[in-house]
């Protein structure tokens, strides 16, 4: 894994390199994307996305963790041992009274050790910490893309309505001209009833939708920021540029550098540290004698006698949780670029199908609608066909609308799948 992280930092940019992966029935290219292209976010979209990053509670608890992180990194990068200071004080034939002080040295460099655990943890909770971002903000722009598209379909249910309410009065009066028979007045009364309900249905989508989206900003608003109606293309560069700055296997290899570092860290701690001690005093003898005054030193050396414990157990344990970390990001890289083809797949799918809605140069709804209403109320048209072409136009509008919202969630889930999910939409990146 360390090969291929290493294979992608050799790229240089402007290059076009293609990666094969071999799967069931042929070759699928690993490459998605060439150069990230202008930002189509709008300004006021931006801003949005900005102030829900910095106010999310979220990503603050993410940010506080990185700063409890850097105290750990200063903690750790400071002597692992203080000196000791000792008083003493003897009185039996003589009186002694001795000052001491001792300081146990770091033989094995174990404070090097916990510093390399404690950066590898930074690094870890700096990852998590942008990987918080990427992740909120593409949230935001898929609640986004569901809100509006909600709000459009509201609108069309609301279309479709009033259409059928003004049917069911046309059909009314044509009924008391006898141009039409009560079967077909019925079914324009249950056209107009099940719009109605399709109203209802739309407007509850709706207000879900709008308060998904407080629920990620913090609040309502009285207008929300529209997204892109046009989406830039994919084309072509090495898929595994991207996953190597993942934000999510950025952390993954974070973890992977703590738990090498932890088995340094445990390897280290079997090494006893001695302690070296210096005393100094006087000794008097005052109950026989001269009461004379002597100078007393000593220096005492001790070291702990790993017997009963060597601390083997540790080591292997921390072993093992290398070998953990080694394959949960192998593991998390096999799922990262199964997101990112999957996610690069649905955004080209979606972005095609809504291209062809835009090319296709259907009129408009309303000429539409009076075209079928002229032919209907000239004769030319049953009922029941003057339904179905309506229902089959206004059907066609809602699926188009439901493409442009699946577009929308692809291009979120892109971004985020790709890292880009700040960068792709004109904000500075945070590593």
């Amino acid at each position: 894994m360390s090969t291929i992280f290493n294979r992608c930092r050799s790229i240089v940019g402007g290059m076009r390199i293609l990666v094969f992966v071999h799967v069931v029935g042929g070759v699928l290219p690993l490459s998605v994307w060439a150069e990230p292209p202008a930002s189509p976010a709008s300004p006021a979209l931006r801003q949005l996305i900005g102030e829900t990053l910095e106010q999310n509670p979220g990503v603050q608890a993410a940010r506080a963790a990185v700063q409890a992180a850097e105290a750990r990194m200063r903690a750790a990068s400071r002597p692992l041992y203080n000196p000791e200071l000792e008083l003493g004080a003897d009185q039996a034939e003589t009186r002694t009274g001795t000052v001491g002080l001792s300081q146990t040295i770091d033989w094995a460099d174990k404070r090097g050790a916990r510093t390399g655990v404690a950066g590898a943890e930074l690094d870890r909770v700096r990852a998590e910490y942008a990987a918080a971002r990427q992740q909120l903000a593409g949230e935001l722009l898929a609640a986004l893309g569901r809100y509006h598209t909600a709000a459009d379909i509201q609108r069309l249910a609301q279309q479709r309505q009033e259409l059928m309410r003004r049917f069911l009065n046309l059909a009314e009066q044509r009924r008391q001209a006898g141009d039409i028979n009560q079967v077909e007045l019925d079914l324009a009364s249950l056209a107009h009833t099940q719009a109605t309900l399709q109203l209802s249905q739309a407007a509850s989508d709706l207000a879900e939708a709008e308060q998904a989206l407080a629920a990620i900003t913090g609040g309502v608003r009285r207008r929300w920021p529209a997204l892109p109606a046009d989406l830039p293309a994919l084309q072509t560069i090495d898929a595994n540029a991207l996953l190597t700055n993942l934000p999510a296997l950025r952390a993954q290899q974070a973890r992977v550098g703590a738990a090498r570092s932890t088995v340094t860290l445990r390897s280290r701690e079997r090494r006893p540290d001695p302690t070296i001690g210096v005393r100094a005093g006087q000794e008097r003898a005052f109950r026989t004698g001269n009461g004379a005054t002597y100078s007393v030193a000593r220096m005492t050396l001790s070291v702990p006698l790993f017997v009963r414990n060597n601390f083997r157990a540790e080591v292997a344990a921390a072993g093992s949780d290398l070998t953990q970390a080694d394959q949960l990001l192998q593991d998390g890289y096999r799922r990262a670029r199964a997101r990112l083809l999957s996610a690069t797949e649905r955004y080209r799918l979606s972005r095609g199908a809504w291209t062809v809605w835009q090319g296709s140069g259907l009129a408009s709804l309303g000429s539409q609608v009076k075209l079928l209403e002229r032919i209907w109320r000239a004769g030319e048209m049953s009922t029941t066909d003057y339904l179905v072409q309506i229902n089959q136009t206004l059907d066609t509008r809602r699926n188009a609308l439901s493409v442009r919202g699946r577009l929308w969630t692809a291009w979120a889930d892109w971004l985020v799948a790709s890292g880009q999910a700040e960068s792709g939409l004109g904000l500075p990146d945070v590593r």
